[in-house]
Formats: structure tokens, C-alpha cells, sequence
């Protein structure tokens, strides 16, 4: 089951989620990406921004 939207799905890959900030006329851009692996389907990792976690 996807971590993100809990849709069942055999097509699950370990991600990090990351959070993106945009820039502002005051403020710079940001992103942060979290150290917890979560399991995504294909549908959220085609919509939100992630980092793939490598096998090892």
C-alpha cells in the first residue's frame, strides 16, 4: 500500500519525500528532504517532488 495516498498498487519504490518552498520577492527558494523512506506508488511519484532511495 502507498504511503502517501494508501492506494494498492504492486509498483512500490522507497522515496524520500521532499518539501519545495518557492522563491519570493522577499524571501529565497527552499527545499527540504526528509531522511524517512516512505513507499510511493507510480501515480504520487509522477505528482510530487521525491528522491528515490537506492537499494543498499
Amino acid at each position: 500500500m502507498c504511503e502517501n495516498c494508501a492506494r494498492e498498487d504492486d509498483d512500490l519504490v522507497n522515496v524520500r519525500r521532499v518539501y519545495i518552498v518557492p522563491e519570493s520577492w522577499d524571501t529565497p527558494g527552499s527545499s527540504t528532504t526528509l531522511s524517512e523512506h516512505e513507499l510511493w506508488c507510480f501515480s504520487c511519484r509522477s505528482q510530487y517532488p521525491h528522491e528515490e532511495v537506492e537499494d543498499g
